[in-house]
């Protein structure tokens, strides 16, 4: 996934590993490519439709009025050829916004090939289509080879536009999502370390426009498992947000989510041997047995939740909250006491949510009630010992095993029914799928305002076994 600086919930069920942005699917998610990520206020008028769907986020249309761009600067010449570049860039951004990948990594590699050709080696005008193909690259999972463009695209912008421009934030949390990504933590850490640097210099220690940036670099320390790490960083968006916007401030609401979040993540990350320290990246090495035992759901942050629960009182207070942060907040709420194991707690909060969406314009509550409340979320799985072994190990070491299960989701958000349709394991690894899904919770899927039983629920749980040892594995 790209990183970006947008404020968004983890859904702390999916899986660690080769997601390490995680989102909660409630959240439009807006990728930020080079091209998109605001137009400058002098926006050339011949980009202006372009920007206007790009605001609306109509990709189809953004892709069209990109390609008549493109028609009209070709062919390329001394006069058009930046100007080309330009365009093949936003056309890239849209396509990449799309998830027409293929397509993106085409254009943005052209406008590259223009930009060197017209304006040298150097010029400012690479940056965008090297960071765009960077960012393609890594939303295709193709980290090793996005890495090289990004730095590229970091070094030119450090030349052209100094050491501590804030256009450069974005580039920073893609690089060290993907340095994180191939097993390079410890250098993905510089790069966090430098963004809230930057923040720092570009905005002040104090400036509300930090609190982004701190959250940001939180979301990174949780990502790798350094909980101590991404905590103080919300505690000091936090406490900017306080004093700089008020107590009551919506600006507090997302660091006090992200806050929250990171004890259930903390759970997530706990079946996979995660190790938090304070001045040491991660020790996770999923290639070893899980040492120590995982964190028990119950036993959840009693500061994590009061700090969710002022988060929920300010979104609802405000009478400018967006529907969005109030019905996200809500769901969070929920999900926190479903993987408490106390959906009595939870319902009431799911409920609230739902009747938010019932108010809401038809466009707009349907959308998010189909991706929130439309189906069961899984919110709570304790990952089987045998499916934490061997991820990192290279593709020509291991290959896949997989277990396929099939099960009914109740209106509690409990598990019933399990059982195994299809497998390409062995019982033991069966076994331990089917006992983790029985343990596991889910947010139920609402009709009408109200949970009801989801049957015929499917999930695949993926072994990666060596090939020399998977006969005694």
């Amino acid at each position: 996934m790209i990183a970006t600086l947008e404020r968004c919930p983890w859904n702390p069920a999916r899986a660690f590993l080769g997601r390490l942005a995680i989102c909660v699917a409630l959240a439009p998610f807006l990728l930020v490519s080079p091209a998109a990520a605001q137009p400058e206020p002098s926006t050339p008028s011949w980009q202006q439709e372009y920007w206007a769907r790009i605001d609306r986020r109509d990709w189809d249309a953004a892709i069209a009025s990109a390609e008549q761009l493109v028609v009209a600067a070709r062919p390329a010449s001394a006069a058009t050829g930046l100007r080309l570049s330009e365009a093949l860039s936003l056309l890239g951004s849209a396509q990449l916004n799309k998830g027409e990948l293929v397509a993106a990594e085409a254009a943005f590699g052209e406008s590259m090939q223009l930009a060197e050709q017209y304006g040298g080696r150097s010029s400012a005008a690479l940056v965008d289509p090297l960071r765009g193909l960077g960012y393609t690259l890594a939303a295709a999972g193709r980290h090793d080879q996005a890495i090289p463009y990004m730095d590229r695209a970091l070094l030119i912008s450090r030349r052209t536009a100094g050491l501590f421009d804030v256009s450069q934030q974005g580039l920073l949390r893609q690089l060290a999502t993907s340095l994180t990504a191939v097993g390079a933590p410890a250098e993905a850490e510089r790069h966090m370390i430098y963004l809230r640097r930057v923040g720092e210099q570009a905005y002040g220690k104090d400036d509300p426009r930090q609190i982004a940036v701190l959250s940001n670099v939180g979301d990174w320390y949780a990502e790798v498992g350094q909980m101590d790490m991404a905590r103080q960083n919300y505690r000091a968006a936090i406490a900017i947000a306080d004093r700089k916007l008020g107590k009551t401030s919506l600006g507090v609401v997302d660091p006090l989510r992200s806050f929250a979040a990171s004890y259930t993540r903390e759970v997530v990350l706990s079946y996979y041997g995660i190790v938090s320290s304070t001045d040491q990246t991660s020790t996770f090495d999923p290639s070893a047995n899980v040492s120590g035992e995982p964190m028990n759901p119950r036993f959840l942050s009693s500061e994590g939740e009061r700090a969710l629960a002022r988060a929920l009182k300010v979104a609802q207070t405000d009478p400018e909250t967006s529907l969005q942060t109030i019905v996200g907040t809500l769901i969070q709420m929920g999900d926190w006491f479903v993987m408490k194991l106390q959906p009595d707690k939870a319902m009431p909060y799911y409920e609230q949510a739902a009747q938010r969406l019932a108010k809401a314009g038809p466009e707009e509550a349907d959308a998010m009630l189909g991706a929130a409340l439309g189906f069961p979320v899984q919110v709570y799985y304790p990952t089987p010992p045998l499916a934490t072994r061997n991820l990192h190990r290279a593709p020509g070491e291991t290959e896949d095993h997989f277990v396929q299960i099939e099960f009914t989701v109740q209106p509690d958000s409990t598990v019933t029914d399990v059982r195994v349709t299809d497998q390409a394991a062995n019982d033991r690894q069966a076994s331990q799928v089917v006992e983790a899904m029985r343990a596991a919770r889910y947010r139920p899927k609402f009709v009408d305002g109200k949970p009801v039983v989801t049957p015929a629920v499917s999930y695949r749980q993926v072994f990666k076994v060596r090939k020399e040892t998977k006969a005694a594995e």
